[in-house]
């Protein structure tokens, strides 16, 4: 047998050096032998976290093997006196006690392996005894083995090459052109690549504006209570002629003009909305009221919270597969007249406001700049469900007519901060954009308290949130959508060599979670 024993350590390298490096080397699994596996200190390389990463951006296995580590005292004293032969000769005496390499059932381990520990080079790493141990091994048993330490020489050309691509691109034909009959052609000619980009974007806030002290008023709650413990100053409220329709529609026209896109160059309208319950469904009610044309067909997605996300993603699939050239996304939610007092308590019905936003989906083939209209390309989206939070907030109609409300803000609140910062970590590492070079992070915002402690956490600006649910409230899937169009607003009123990414992350009851990026 062939092993291919590959050693690398996360310290002193980017998440974009750290998971090329093992790309480049094609492993099939990453074996931990850490000792301390989540501590604060390992950023993309922190357990469960690098599990998910390595599963989700390399398609490779995860393992850890205790018998491999050093025990925590060992880890001490070395630290204390940086004594590096007084340590080694300690860590191969363990290794000894513990019968390594006979006790490690070695024969379940993929062919080509990388050992994984802290320090950026294998000079003075336990990693680089074990692999000197199991090579020996292995070849005692008539292998052949290969050993190999990935490190970041940035002096040789190679650093050039860890590049993770920001943008996804797939093969693709001249383009077709589509057209009201043509909107399912599919593409099948072989040419340049395809990438999906928002042309157009548009919001709509309810257009009653309530300082936060009338809502505290109504829900009978301490003056003064939403802005002090949530940091809400005021709350967009529709007025009695806005409905999830008009406002919807309202933001999708508005995209519509941004992108120079008629209505019947439409292929699909995808909505979402949590407060929309009515029949016909928000997408066909905004394909009727914006009079689309017949075979531009009509699509809505769930998710709460998450929905814009699904919503994207699905567009850009479809766009990715040839079944689409244009697509509209809308996003509209009108809590005030469904979180009313006396039907849910103020400290839930009281988060929330109402508002749409609306995008215009494009493909573009070729490597040429974006057109004047054009304004970010999609990255890639990934999403998931923490199921082990789904009891911290349910809600359901109750025998009365009225709503049961479950909400555990505490829990809840913990639970956002800590999956939203996993995510914005797994978009770093899928993208290869580290946080500090994002233009603005469009996420999901339950109260503009947990937006300042977010950004605390992820060691950001505060203002690189784009202002929602201080002066809006909580839009549901809508926030993340209003977000997404200030952030590029102020993109486009900014020189296009200035322009930075834009990071999306949002959360769902359930609890799912998504995360992608846009590059200008």
């Amino acid at each position: 047998m062939r092993h291919l024993l590959c050693t690398i350590g996360f310290a002193g390298k980017t998440a974009e050096e750290f998971f090329a490096l093992l790309r480049q080397s094609q492993l099939e699994c990453v074996i931990d032998v850490r000792q301390n596996r989540g501590g604060q200190l390992s950023a993309f390389a922190k357990y469960p976290d690098l599990k998910y990463f390595l599963a989700n951006i390399l398609n490779v296995e995860y393992r850890h093997e205790a018998l491999l580590a050093p025990t925590p005292a060992l880890r001490r004293a070395y630290q204390a006196s940086r004594d590096w032969q007084v340590y080694e000769a300690a860590f191969l005496k363990l290794l000894k006690q513990r019968g390594v390499p006979g006790t490690l059932d070695t024969s379940a381990w993929p062919a080509k392996v990388a050992l994984l520990c802290t320090e950026p080079g294998p000079e003075k790493c336990h990693r680089r005894l074990v692999a000197d141990i199991l090579a020996e091994y292995w070849t005692g048993a008539g292998d052949d083995v290969e050993v190999r330490h990935l490190v970041v020489d940035r002096n040789a050309a190679m650093h050039a090459e860890v590049k993770i691509a920001p943008t996804i691109k797939v093969p693709l034909p001249n383009r077709p052109a589509f057209s009201s009959h043509s909107s399912q052609q599919k593409i099948s000619e072989a040419g340049s690549g395809l990438v999906v980009e928002i042309t157009g974007s548009g919001a709509r806030l309810g257009s009653q504006r309530v300082a936060s002290e009338e809502v505290d008023r109504a829900f009978g709650m301490p003056i003064g209570k939403l802005r002090s413990r949530a940091g809400i100053e005021s709350l967009s409220y529709a007025t009695a002629d806005q409905s999830e329709l008009t406002l919807a529609a309202e933001a999708a026209t508005h995209a519509l003009q941004g992108a120079k896109t008629t209505t019947n160059e439409l292929d699909w309208i995808i909505a979402t909305s949590e407060t929309h319950h009515a029949y016909p469904s928000l997408a066909a009610q905004v394909h009727k009221r914006l009079e689309l044309r017949e075979n531009c067909a009509a699509l809505d997605v769930g998710g709460a919270c998450l929905g814009l996300l699904n919503a994207l993603a699905t567009a850009q699939s479809f766009i990715l597969s040839g079944q689409a050239r244009k697509i509209a996304v809308v996003t509209s939610d009108v809590h005030s007249r469904t979180l009313i007092p006396g039907r849910v308590a103020g400290e839930f019905g009281g988060l929330f406001g109402d508002g749409a936003s609306a995008f215009i989906l494009g493909a573009h083939c070729g490597e040429r700049a974006l057109h004047n209209q054009g304004e970010y390309s999609l990255g890639r989206f990934f999403f998931g469900c923490a199921s082990q939070y789904a009891d911290a907030i349910c809600v359901r109609d109750d025998a009365e007519g009225g709503l049961a409300v479950r909400f555990d803000g505490e829990a809840l609140s913990r639970a956002a901060i800590t999956r939203m910062e996993s995510v914005i970590a797994a978009v770093e590492a899928y993208s290869g954009i580290l946080r500090s070079q994002v233009g603005a992070f469009a996420t999901h915002q339950p109260n503009p308290r947990l937006v300042k402690l977010l950004a605390k956490r992820c060691n950001v600006p505060a203002s690189s949130f784009p202002t929602v649910a201080r002066t809006s409230g909580n839009l549901g899937s809508s926030t993340c959508g209003v977000a997404l169009y200030v952030a590029l607003q102020d993109a486009r009123a900014s020189e296009r060599c200035n322009r930075k990414p834009i990071f999306l992350t949002s959360l769902g009851p359930g609890l799912l979670f998504g995360g992608g990026w846009l590059q200008p």
